[in-house]
């Protein structure tokens, strides 16, 4: 099924359509929020952050998962998935108007970072929840198109919303733009509200205040003792493809901050033209991941998308050129996107629902994570001009060898499952 094809006959069900305009009008206002981030502290030029302070802001904001990653999940697990939506919308909203008032006071210090690490937590909790009810609204035929549409569909809503917040941006200040952000964020609270039943289907309660702790420690224990071994492939996987989208991201910076800016044109103009084409790599493994995955299958499929990363690591690693760059940004992204609809639509066929709620937040934990990784890597084998080829090289040979064992791996984790009788098929 075509990327199109499978939008209209998605669109036929009230309940996907629900959840997907929940889904963009968040993440546009992620895009937009995003934005405000990026002015007041990467292209500052009174930061003036060196990689390792570039890598360090990459974990404030992505490693909210290790503190708050096992309570989505395991609430997710037990709490009405609609409910947990919209008070984490509205929560998220509040925390936002605080980083205005911070910027507005131009304030970077500790309070900064944590309010935007609140912001940034609860935001967990919201995409892990558009994962886990995806079940609900598509049937299991569906899952692979339906992986591919919300996800890249938000992504587009999150580059629009990153247009919208340069625009305002460019008429007003950080903290306008922050504002803009809060508003759209209310809105998504709004659209979430209307969302049908969206799971769990099991009947335990919700555990009280005092309770979470205890429960997300036990939910977390089960999870570990009990996740199939697929899940536990698809949880490597997707890490290993997220290394080479982030030093190429982290290498793209610095080369636009430095060389390429003093080639001519502004930094920022430089590291746009490589993010654009590492969006159109997203939305181009999007729209023909449904159709190959299909025909493939989805675990040959990922292992090819993996090699072309890594290919292309190892062709274009060698030239630090901005055509180079941006070309390379376009292919690693393609595979990043390639694999992570496959891995999506994994997760959600050999998980059980009972389950998915935590095995998302430990996915998102590792998708997030893999990126940490990568940037703090770049950043410990990087100069601060980007101005260096092997580390790029040896990440893509890296992915290419892995990618020869993708299949293998599979079919060895499901031989392990069916001894353990876990759920789920076996085909790949």
């Amino acid at each position: 099924m075509t990327f199109l094809r499978a939008l209209v006959s998605l669109m036929h069900g009230r309940g996907f359509r629900r959840l997907f305009a929940a889904r963009v009008v968040s993440q546009g206002s992620d895009g937009i929020f995003e934005v405000a981030l990026a002015s007041y502290v990467l292209f500052n030029p009174e930061q003036a952050a060196d990689p390792e302070a570039i890598a360090a802001a990459f974990a404030v904001v992505l490693l909210p998962y290790s503190a708050l990653g096992p309570f989505a999940g395991v609430l997710l697990d037990r709490w009405p998935r609609r409910r947990v939506l919209v008070v984490s919308q509205l929560l998220r909203a509040g925390s936002m108007a605080l980083v205005a008032l911070l910027v507005a006071g131009t304030d970077l210090g500790p309070a900064f970072f944590l309010v935007v690490l609140l912001v940034f937590s609860l935001n967990r909790f919201v995409l892990a929840g558009f994962s886990a009810a995806l079940p609900h609204v598509v049937g299991r035929d569906e899952l692979v198109g339906a992986n591919s549409v919300a996800p890249t569909l938000g992504s587009l809503a999150y580059v629009v919303g990153g247009a919208v917040g340069a625009a305002v941006r460019a008429l007003g200040s950080d903290a306008v733009v922050v504002l803009v952000a809060v508003g759209g964020t209310l809105t998504a609270a709004w659209v979430a509200a209307r969302l049908p039943f969206v799971g769990p289907t099991g009947d335990q309660p919700g555990p009280r205040p005092g309770q979470v702790a205890a429960v997300v420690a036990r939910g977390f224990v089960e999870l570990v003792h009990t996740l199939p071994v697929r899940g536990w492939f698809v949880l490597g996987l997707v890490f290993l493809t997220r290394v080479p989208f982030g030093l190429v991201l982290l290498q793209a910076l610095l080369l636009s901050r430095g060389p390429f800016a003093e080639a001519g044109g502004t930094g920022i103009l430089r590291f746009g033209l490589a993010a654009g084409a590492s969006a159109v790599g997203f939305a181009l493994g999007a729209f023909v991941t449904p159709w190959l995955a299909g025909r493939w299958s989805p675990v040959p499929y990922a292992a090819v998308a993996l090699a072309l990363a890594g290919a292309a690591a190892l062709g274009l690693g060698w030239w630090l050129a901005l055509w180079s760059t941006a070309l390379l940004a376009a292919l690693v992204s393609f595979g990043a996107q390639s694999v992570k609809i496959c891995c999506d639509s994994l997760m959600q066929r050999h998980v059980s629902d009972a389950l998915l709620g935590r095995a998302f937040s430990a996915y998102d934990l590792v998708y997030n994570g893999g990126l940490v990784v990568a940037v703090a890597l770049g950043a410990a084998l990087l100069p601060p001009s980007g101005l260096l080829a092997w580390p790029v090289l040896v990440i893509g040979a890296v992915c290419a060898v892995a990618a020869v064992r993708v299949v293998p791996t599979w079919l060895a984790a499901t031989r392990a499952d069916g001894r353990r009788g876990a759920d789920g098929q076996a085909a790949v």
